[in-house]
């Protein structure tokens, strides 16, 4: 399947704290200003994101990015909800590229309008929908290029 190509590659181009930047490029293509935390420790927020030309308007988003397999769990949820709440975000992203545990999952669910979960099929959806926006460097790493048959 493409789709399981696409996230091989991407795992591959983009392990360890480049899946951040990854994900930051994406969260721009769609209208946002990033702040990627450096490699190492962070608390819990690997990115920060907002809305409008300095970052200050609209939805305040504090995102965390697992890469790796390494399911997500609940303790990781927390750490993401605590950071949500030290920084005053009232939206969070949970990037889980091995994937979130069942209770993770059902825990998000009861927190719709607050947080989100992208595990590596979402993410490649999103990169997929965004790619023609992406900056040229993460495009070359992807090594992605769109065709059109008829």
């Amino acid at each position: 399947q493409m789709r399981a190509r696409i996230a091989s590659r991407i795992g591959a181009a983009f392990a360890g704290h480049d899946l951040a930047r990854l994900v930051a490029a994406v969260l721009e293509a769609d209208g946002y200003r990033t702040a990627v935390s450096p490699p190492g420790p962070d608390g819990g927020i690997d990115i920060l994101a907002g809305r409008g030309l300095t970052g200050l308007d609209g939805t305040r988003l504090t995102v965390q990015v697992k890469s790796g397999d390494i399911l997500a769990d609940h303790p990781t949820l927390q750490q993401l909800l605590g950071a949500m709440s030290g920084n005053g975000s009232e939206s969070g992203l949970l990037v889980a590229w091995g994937g979130a545990t069942r209770a993770v999952r059902a825990g998000v669910a009861g927190m719709w309008f607050r947080v989100r979960i992208w595990e590596a099929a979402d993410l490649v959806e999103a990169v997929l929908d965004c790619h023609d926006r992406l900056p040229l460097d993460i495009r070359d790493r992807l090594g992605l290029r769109r065709i059109w048959i008829c």
